[in-house]
């Protein structure tokens, strides 16, 4: 049976997630968290390790600002074609450097072009 990811959660309240994938540049980082604050809107940023090694102080400014940065691989494969180990290797190690840089623990994971198996799941999940 193939297991599936969340994709919404049901809320009484009249809200949306807003979430950005970081993985190339950074041109429109600043202008987005400019209007974010403008508007006091709070998003999750999805970010490739490669992406916060290049740039820790738009890092430091989302994680400032009061955004959220969860985890979006190491290296943006296509995970379903992983093993369980270099599925391991991809998490761990973006968290980790996310973590150095920021400070705080990951706690999301969105998959690079949205592919996922059971495998992933599970070794997410763990």
């Amino acid at each position: 049976m193939r297991k599936i990811p969340i994709y919404s959660v049901d809320r009484d309240d009249k809200k949306i997630a807003i979430s950005f994938d970081c993985a190339w540049g950074n041109e429109y980082t600043a202008k987005l968290l400019e209007e974010m604050e403008r508007y006091d809107v709070k998003c999750t940023f999805f970010t490739v390790s490669f992406w916060a090694e290049k740039y820790p102080e738009d890092m430091k400014s989302i994680i400032n600002a009061g955004h959220e940065i969860g985890t979006h691989s190491k290296t943006h494969p296509h995970m379903s074609a992983l093993n369980a180990d270099k599925i391991d290797y991809e998490l761990d190690y973006s968290c980790e450097v996310i973590e150095n840089i920021t400070g705080q623990k990951v706690s999301l994971f969105r998959p690079p072009y949205g592919d996922y198996d059971n495998l992933l799941l599970e070794r997410a999940e763990s």
